[in-house]
């Protein structure tokens, strides 16, 4: 053989397309070799490169320009050597549009009429570097009106920040930000409403799934505020079966709450409410989902947040499942697979639990196994001629997860494999044997979990012959990233931000019998982002309106910088469409085509697995059929949730300050770093009591996009303070109950004097008949720890936001607040 050549199946604007050329033992010294990339019918790109006899290298063409239209591309490679043509081939390439990535951040998820809408857009290749062009941004309204537009808008290194303000009127509902770059349109909603913003959060925390045997189904109810404290109040659960059958019958009970209280939600009697009206009576194994809500009403406004969950039943408490698996069968070669043991209700497995082993049972047949009688798999198994049995056993690690690996006899067809753990078990059944004309075979595995890029990982060969070296080539988004060839049986590579999300290795050599032996991997990566950039605050804690720094490190001078802190609060509306860890990864998803791989029976298969055509005068097996078998391995995401821990200790306040300022969003920043990498800003903290919310983003010429891990918060936070649970509008000459609300997290109750402010924008309503009753004034006993409310009947005089001061006063310590609220003329504006 002379030649193989492997082209990607797609051709994409902004990326090149690579060509990886091997000249075999036959081939002459030296071959010229020229790719072109033709565009109905005429030729748009072309590059032409030597290849030396026995070496293996890629042909990197020019990169199809950004504004290339869809059409009929094709690729042509060709080799000549000495005047005389080697070898031709003409494939198509399928046009693919998506080209680059747009993300579009906002500062918050919702907002009131008349406020700013802070937003961001950022524009990035597929291995993050900056994407600049100009674009055009256009914002809608909920009927698709026009609002305002920015034509050929230029960021820097990709980044453009604008904001507008909402009218004081506007239409309600979902709006959007539409962003159109290189002819194609980005959206991105919002929701104009009028709201209140809720102050406290409510979560359940259960076990994902429940076992047939437990007769209860429990859980943990938590309501907290967003500064920390817990809150105080009533709970009502509600159990109902999840069906698609019947109008399920729940089960409501309603307790008392302070920051967090046990539920349970008895299965016994959710069966029985249920079994008269299902379509499965008496079947007692068989089980529904359990949903679970919880509303926690606080006792001192009356206001209400709620929180639900879905419980799934599993027959046994521990789950086993294979991860990955050989999907067919390379006799003389090792099978190799991964299994993941987990307890049912997710908690960790106990170190006594992992005194127990898992057994592996493999059955190995030289039967030929038809996929038309897959039922009879069971009645079969007895008649089999040389089965042969191996009984493995393996001790659990912590994280449950156990690499699997035994030899493959050398005349085994057909595979089962059982793994067991205590009462669960699983079996997995490989029915193919991989097709090969010199029954040579070649396996390349890796041990690393959780590749990352910039990190180092190993890789190692085997083979049922002798190997002198192997070519390798590493695929992602369909471009040959990095190649090689090597003759040890173990090598390492170093991933690269580019692999992400889905790597493909791709190994190979030609025999001696001028056949091609080959395998591939398919490898997640997850490109490195939090090491960009960091943000931390001076302090953890904080007084409303004290000073405190924040200090952002990147690590390249001249970084474009976007910072957003928030109210935690706005969060419980909805989250903002922020640039996160998560959202970069589901993006750089969007590229991978492949999402599902055939079974792959010949080494013509391999190659299509890492999406390449090939072209070769050696011998390369097909699949003898061609229908798809067999699945994706999932790849599992995992997000903790992370409990804030609750905050105490008293300060002193001597001299009264007013708060007034209460911003949802407090910063919102674009700076660009300097010869230095790292930016320090001082800041006052707003006067809200909550926790705030920083995120941020950074973009440099050459390391790309960097994005914080997760959220740092700074606690905004004092020992006694005042909260105005106001409504979103009141109408004018129309009485409302003004309600003061007072916190006391002091050691010691305290005797408060609360005071509200007289003005001309509204007048108070007398409800005393006593001749020296205060109307403005009230006082009243708060316990430690406790909140109390005092209520002022008012009247509005005047329409728009009028301000409302309330003072409260006591021996140990006093608060002063500002609250504006909305009047409106009547309930029909």
């Amino acid at each position: 053989p002379t030649f193989l050549v492997a082209v990607p199946w797609n051709i994409r604007p902004g990326a090149n397309v690579t060509v990886g050329v091997a000249l075999l033992p036959d081939s002459p010294a030296q071959v010229t070799v020229r790719g072109e990339v033709i565009r109905d019918n005429e030729t748009i790109l072309s590059r032409e490169m030597v290849f030396e006899k026995d070496s293996f290298g890629t042909l990197v063409l020019p990169v199809l320009p950004l504004n290339s239209a869809s059409g009929n591309y094709e690729l042509l490679v060709e080799g000549h050597a000495d005047g005389r043509r080697i070898f031709s081939n003409r494939t198509s390439l399928m046009y693919m549009s998506k080209s680059i990535s747009v993300f579009i951040q906002t500062d918050k998820s919702v907002y009131k009429p008349g406020q700013d809408v802070m937003f961001r857009i950022v524009t990035v290749y597929p291995d993050l570097k900056p994407y600049k062009a100009s674009l055009n941004i256009y914002i809608r309204d909920p009927r698709k009106k026009l609002i305002q537009q920015w034509l050929m808008e230029e960021g820097d290194l990709g980044v453009v920040s604008k904001k507008f303000q909402l009218s004081m009127n506007p239409p309600l509902g979902d709006w959007s930000i539409e962003v159109e770059v290189n002819g194609q349109v980005h959206y991105q909603r919002f929701k104009v409403m009028e709201y209140v913003l809720p102050k406290f959060d409510v979560m359940i925390t259960t076990p994902l799934y429940y076992s047939l045997r437990e007769e209860d189904v429990t859980g943990v109810v938590t309501a907290k505020y967003t500064y920390g404290k817990p809150v105080k109040g009533t709970v009502t659960v509600t159990c109902l079966s999840v069906s698609y059958w019947t109008n399920k019958r729940n089960i409501t009970t309603t307790m008392e709450i302070n920051g967090s209280v046990n539920v349970t939600c008895n299965k016994l009697m959710l069966q029985n409410l249920n079994t008269d009206q299902s379509w499965h009576q008496g079947d007692s194994d068989y089980m529904e989902p359990i949903e679970i809500i919880a509303v926690v009403t606080e006792s001192l406004t009356g206001i209400s947040q709620n929180s639900s969950t879905i419980i799934f039943p599993k027959q046994s408490d521990y789950f086993i499942e294979f991860l990955d698996y050989s999907r067919v069968i390379k006799p003389s070669l090792n099978f190799i697979a991964t299994i993941k043991v987990t307890r049912s209700d997710s908690n960790q497995l106990t170190a006594e639990e992992r005194q127990n082993l898992v057994t592996i049972t493999a059955q190995q047949s030289d039967l030929i196994f038809h996929h038309s009688s897959l039922s009879h798999l069971e009645n079969e198994a007895t008649e089999e001629r040389n089965l042969t049995v191996h009984v493995l056993n393996y001790t659990v690690p912590e994280n449950g997860i156990i690499d699997i690996e035994f030899p493959i006899l050398s005349n085994t067809k057909t595979l089962r494999v059982q793994a067991e753990f205590l009462n669960s078990r699983t079996d997995i059944g490989v029915y193919d044997v991989f097709s090969s004309p010199s029954q040579t075979y070649l396996q390349v595995k890796t041990k690393s979990q959780d590749i990352k890029a910039g990190k180092p990982f190993e890789l190692s060969i085997a083979s049922n012959k002798p190997v002198r070296e192997f070519h390798y080539l590493v695929l992602s988004k369909e471009q040959i990233m990095a190649f090689g060839t090597k003759a040890a049986k173990t090598f390492t590579l170093t991933a690269e931000n580019s692999w992400a999300p889905l790597a493909c290795i791709l190994v190979f050599y030609v025999d001696e019998l001028g056949v091609v032996v080959n395998d591939a991997l398919t490898i997640p990566v997850q490109p490195v982002l939090d090491d960009k950039i960091k943000i931390s605050w001076s302090k953890d804690k904080v007084k409303p309106s004290e000073k405190v720094s924040l200090k952002i490190s990147t690590t390249e001078p001249g970084s474009v910088i976007g910072l957003a802190v928030v109210d935690k609060s706005t969060k419980l509306l909805g989250e903002s469409s922020d640039i996160t860890e998560e959202s970069v990864f589901h993006e750089l998803n969007l590229y991978s085509t492949v999402q599902y791989f055939p079974l792959v029976r010949g080494s013509f298969g391999v190659f299509q697995k890492c999406s390449l055509w090939v072209s070769t005068d050696a011998i390369l097996e097909e699949d003898k059929e061609h229908f798809l078998y067999g699945g994706m391995i999932p790849i599992e995401d995992g997000f903790g949730d992370d409990i804030p821990v609750s905050k105490d200790g008293p300060s002193d306040f001597s001299n009264l300050y007013v708060r007034t300022h209460f911003p949802e969003t407090w910063l919102w920043i674009d700076t660009k770093t300097r010869s230095d990498t790292d930016t320090t800003m001082e800041v006052i903290v707003p006067d809200t009591i909550t926790s705030w919310v920083a995120s941020a983003f950074v973009m440099s010429e050459n390391s790309g996009l960097g994005v914080t891990t997760a959220p740092v918060e700074l606690e905004a936070f004092q020992p006694f303070f005042i909260f105005l649970n106001l409504p979103y509008s009141v109408i004018r000459g129309e009485q409302f109950i003004l309600e003061v609300n007072i916190f006391n997290y002091l050691k010691e109750e305290v005797e408060v004097t609360v005071i509200l402010d007289m003005n001309d924008a509204f007048e108070i309503i007398l409800t005393s008949n006593e001749i020296n009753a205060t109307e403005n004034q009230q006082s009243i006993s708060v316990p430690s720890e406790d909140g109390k409310t005092v209520q002022f009947p008012i009247k509005p005089r005047q329409l728009g936001e009028i301000p409302i001061k309330v003072t409260a006063m006591s021996s140990a310590a006093s608060d002063a607040v500002i609250q504006k609220v909305l009047v409106k003329v009547n309930s029909l504006q």
